[in-house]
């Protein structure tokens, strides 16, 4: 129920009411006007990246992979290749993410490509199969189990760490640091990442700890490239061209505004 419904709604339809008028119109959220466009269609058969390619080659014959590429490039893709492989197998994968929201996303993406009944997630507030094959959970969850319930874990051959540069944060990084160093000796890791400046430091860490070899799969290209809008007052999307345009016709306005204000001040002390 809308919370301006609990008002006087009477009063505000026949505005007699001008700030409870005034109120609703605060609680509508202004949403950006974005032009619509089509859906591209795709020129030809799906074909992998070459960094997806060589991620999934190197998972499929059970390495230790750091793949760090920008948003949108398609890294989750990798993770459901190596989930694919290890269920044939019989074989368990969790998928950690720093965000229970992210979590949430990740099992119903999973539970639809793979069913109700080999998906699991597991977070601070629920539980849903918790002992399923492909099990998405949080990485402090992840951690926790690490050190109270590790026979839990002997079978899952993989696991993977989602946004792995989280790593780094000041307040959860110690959490990651702990999942990866307590890890049981028989998983193997698989990190995604964003484009990080120092994702070899990253793996030659990871692989001293783990005493493994990690490989680093890297793609710098961005599928969908970055663009920079503007937003107007009147909620209005506009380019850089357009917004140049706009300020300096308001700027002029000003300037306008200030030379009648003078001139105005002259009059009145002269008159």
């Amino acid at each position: 129920m809308p919370r301006w419904e609990n008002d006087n709604t009477e009063e505000i339809k026949k505005g007699k009411n001008l700030k409870s008028k005034i109120r609703i119109k605060s609680f509508y959220k202004k949403t950006p006007l974005r032009k619509e466009t089509q859906p591209v269609a795709p020129a030809g058969p799906f074909q992998l990246d070459d960094f997806q390619a060589e991620a999934i080659e190197a998972v499929l014959a059970g390495r230790n992979v750091l793949v760090a590429a920008p948003t949108g490039t398609g890294k989750t893709l990798i993770a459901e290749k190596l989930a694919e492989k290890l269920m044939d197998e019989g074989m368990g994968l969790i998928y950690t993410s720093p965000l229970k929201a992210l979590s949430n996303q990740k099992y119903a993406d999973f539970r639809e490509m793979f069913g109700d009944e080999r998906v699991g997630l597991v977070t601070g507030d629920v539980t849903i199969n918790g002992d399923a094959m492909l099990t998405v959970m949080t990485t402090e969850i992840f951690r926790n189990k690490c050190f109270e319930d590790v026979e839990q874990l002997a079978n899952i051959a993989y696991v993977v760490f989602d946004e792995i540069h989280y790593l780094d944060d000041p307040h959860r990084g110690t959490s990651w640091e702990e999942a990866i160093l307590f890890a049981p000796p028989h998983m193997k890791i698989l990190g995604l990442s964003a484009t990080v400046p120092n994702v070899k430091e990253m793996a030659t860490w990871i692989a001293e700890v783990r005493n493994a070899e990690v490989l680093v799969v890297e793609e710098r290209k961005r599928a969908v490239p970055l663009e920079i809008n503007w937003v107007t007052p009147d909620n209005e999307i506009i380019n850089e061209h357009e917004a140049k345009r706009q300020v300096k016709k308001l700027s002029d306005k000003r300037k306008e505004e200030q030379e009648e204000y003078k001139a105005r001040k002259r009059n009145k002390f002269y008159n």
